[in-house]
């Protein structure tokens, strides 16, 4: 028998799953150097915000305001922003802004809105009983406020905009569109209208080759999120580095463009996995962003076989569900926001690629798979055993297996990295 262990339910009990497979097959565990590191401990944080790694301090561009806003990422990034948010204030109230000129902004971009639960999770008891906490509201309560060089237009956050100080927390990670997450992005989609999200994605469109995981120099959809920085007037920005238990391994505090750009490139070491494939099994775990988990299965398809005849387990653990995304998820039977796909049954959609996809959710539900395939195109189940029934049943004598520690924060370099 061979034992790994994967990170999981960041947000509640924040455990090691401990996965088993036979001892007859290859198991690889495809992890990366920075989800090893250390946490920073609260005097490394308070420095690094304290002194930033660029431009003035952010006490100094504090004293004088009327109104500081602080927006933060939402519950599917891994940012502990209770962890960072202190220091921040710290230097706020050192400028001499009190409680009441201060606010916090859920960058929610398009998707639903959180209850004070799981802002206390993300911000912490004192922060949500002593601080005003506002979601954001794509819909209405936006103002414009110019458009991109390639034709965005770009509407804001009313609130948001009310503030003569503009801060951002949040965190770097491969993503999918942007390269990796962080900088701007929290202002476009983060608190932008959704007509102006809706055209973000058009992006997508213009040259695929230039957008993708861990792909930031170049990125045309990064230029956009910079774009909306730029316009919106961004004056400081915290992006943290995340490790396997969810803690900050590094953070960068300054300009949006001068933490981004930092960040990703230690983030394409930090994250990355030497490429690897031909595998018979690829066994993706999603941690960080659980409720956004089909982001993981892109790892499976490039580390199983190419020829169409590998097994991909999904593990996707969020109690909370998938979270609900206005522009990408379905809203009804047979329509969706405006970048969604219908998933017809039988149509395979990303199963094309595998022979199989098995989904591991302790609490499943049956719209989880509409960013995927149509939910009775994967095998559905509760249990880990359940999992390795239906593997030892297809692979009876040897399989060659990898484990990505987590799909959604990591990417696989090109062969020639």
């Amino acid at each position: 028998m061979k034992t790994l262990s994967v990170p999981s339910r960041l947000w509640y009990e924040n455990e090691e799953r401990r996965l088993t497979f036979p001892g007859r097959w290859d198991v690889d565990n495809l992890t990366s150097p920075g989800l090893d590191k250390p946490g920073l401990a609260p005097d490394e944080i308070r420095e690094k915000v304290r002194y930033p790694i660029k431009g003035p301090a952010l006490r100094e561009m504090a004293r004088g305001k009327k109104q500081a806003v602080i927006v933060f990422d939402d519950m599917t990034r891994p940012t502990p922003v209770k962890d960072v948010a202190p220091f921040v204030l710290e230097e706020l109230h050192e400028a001499g802004l009190r409680k009441d000129q201060i606010r916090f902004i859920w960058a929610l971009g398009t998707h639903g809105a959180y209850d004070m639960i799981n802002a206390r999770k993300k911000l912490g008891d004192y922060i949500v009983e002593n601080y005003a906490v506002y979601n954001h509201d794509p819909f209405q309560n936006t103002v414009r406020i110019g458009r991109t060089t390639t034709g965005v237009e770009l509407w804001l956050n009313r609130e948001y905009l009310s503030c003569d100080l503009r801060i951002g927390i949040g965190c770097i990670t491969a993503h999918v569109h942007v390269g990796f997450g962080g900088g701007g992005k929290i202002i476009l989609p983060g608190i932008a209208g959704i007509e102006s999200i809706n055209q973000f994605h058009n992006q997508l469109h213009r040259d695929q080759s230039r957008t993708g995981l861990g792909n930031f120099d170049n990125n045309i959809m990064r230029a956009e999120c910079d774009a909306a920085g730029e316009l919106a007037a961004l004056n400081f920005k915290v992006d943290c580095l995340i490790n396997r238990r969810g803690e900050i391994a590094n953070l960068y505090a300054g300009p949006f463009t001068a933490t981004h750009a930092a960040g990703a490139e230690e983030g394409k070491d930090h994250y990355g996995i030497p490429y690897a494939s031909g595998y018979d099994i690829a066994v993706c775990n999603s941690y960080a962003k659980a409720n956004e988990s089909a982001i993981a299965l892109l790892m499976s398809l490039m580390a199983l076989k190419s020829d169409g005849t590998g097994t991909a387990v999904l593990i996707s653990d969020a109690p909370e569900g998938q979270v609900p995304h206005y522009v990408m998820r379905a809203w009804g039977t047979d329509y969706g926001g405006r970048h969604h796909v219908i998933k017809n049954k039988g149509e395979k959609m990303i199963t094309a690629f595998m022979k199989r996809l098995i989904v591991f959710t302790p609490c499943p539900d049956k719209t989880m798979l509409d960013l995927i395939c149509h939910i009775d195109d994967a095998v559905v189940v509760k249990t880990w055993s359940e999992v390795m029934a239906l593997l030892e049943e297809a692979y009876p004598e040897y399989a060659r297996v990898a484990v990505v520690q987590d799909g959604t924060m990591q990417y696989m370099k090109p062969p020639n990295k």
